[in-house]
């Protein structure tokens, strides 16, 4: 089989590498030519996945309508905001029956819509599926085992996208909860921010963080089943799982958003250093205004928007967490 995928960085490039292995074609949209060139030429990524061998079956264009040629099944790996302003100039060239996959995370400020509800409004005549779960990109890439979810109301479709993603080292379980997969994936890049302050402050106590966690889990728990997704959802991969794999690894840009905070730096400074504003701030912003229309108390969220914006020192968010945010 052929398959497409939109959005060849970190993400997208692993899974294009992992369904390859796996014996399948792979075209890769990328919107960087010299990228496309670099992985047509070389075999290589080396922006967004350095010392990685890319697999020869995957081929890379920058000619967005040659993915929807010939591919059943497309994955979508663009970070959010390029969404709708990707994908909206080719609605007319997707066949019915091709069945989207969405990997990206991220809510749209204006809209409120979420990256799959935002992608099934492009194409509401296609089935989706949300793919979510422990994907630590670098990690994936290195063939280290892992399992995610995928959510969707086909359990053909669902059938037909783990038998391509599915070997040795990369398993998926199934759901029928898009939202709250959906949600998991996205709402524990809020609080990675958290967890690098901490980092930023050489903060390493097991039960600090224990409880950090714990706390984290519940908010995101509260607002997503408010938002329409089933609670024990959280408390699976792509729940709680998705959470401790961020807490657990270093390659996080929210995580390091929050270890520059710690060390003093101002918004602007922080995404002058980082050269991109982290999903967890720009999601953050939305869910704490989705949070007050919904009447969900999301306190150790509203700290970390009050660390952000100067209201708060990290020395005071970490001082104060357990009198203020442990209710």
């Amino acid at each position: 089989m052929r398959v497409g995928i939109i959005g060849l960085g970190n993400l997208g490039m692993a899974v294009a590498n992992l369904i390859a292995s796996n014996g399948h074609a792979v075209i890769g949209w990328e919107y960087n030519r010299a990228v496309a060139d670099e992985i047509n030429q070389q075999h290589t990524n080396t922006k967004f996945l350095p010392d990685i061998q890319i697999h020869s079956k995957v081929s890379a264009t920058t000619d967005l309508a040659a993915v929807f040629q010939d591919c059943p099944v497309i994955f979508v790996a663009l970070p959010s905001v390029f969404i709708k302003r990707t994908l909206q100039p080719v609605q007319a060239q997707v066949k019915p029956e091709v069945v989207l996959v969405n990997m990206a995370k991220g809510i749209d400020g204006e809209t409120g819509l979420t990256a799959f509800q935002t992608l099934t409004g492009l194409f509401p005549h296609n089935r989706a599926i949300m793919l979510s779960g422990p994907s630590i990109a670098n990690e994936l890439a290195r063939q280290m085992p892992t399992v995610v979810v995928i959510a969707g109301q086909s359990k053909t479709d669902l059938l037909l996208v783990a038998r391509l993603l599915d070997n040795d080292y990369f398993r998926t379980r199934f759901s029928d909860d898009e939202i709250g997969v959906e949600l998991g994936g996205i709402l524990k890049n809020i609080y990675a921010i958290g967890l690098g302050l901490f980092d930023g402050k050489q903060i390493t106590s097991i039960n600090f963080r224990a409880v950090y966690l714990t706390i984290a889990m519940e908010e995101i728990t509260n607002i997503g089943v408010a938002m329409g997704a089933k609670i024990e959802t959280f408390l699976y991969l792509s729940g709680i799982g998705d959470l401790l794999a961020t807490s657990l690894s270093a390659h996080s840009h929210n995580r390091r958003m929050g270890e520059l905070l710690a060390q003093g730096l101002s918004l602007p400074q922080v995404e002058k250093e980082m050269g991109v504003t982290p999903e967890g701030y720009n999601t953050l912003k939305s869910m704490l205004y989705i949070a007050e229309k919904l009447h969900v108390a999301m306190p150790l969220a509203k700290g970390l928007w009050d660390v952000i914006y100067g209201r708060y020192s990290a020395e005071k968010f970490i001082s104060s967490f357990i009198r203020d945010f442990v209710e």
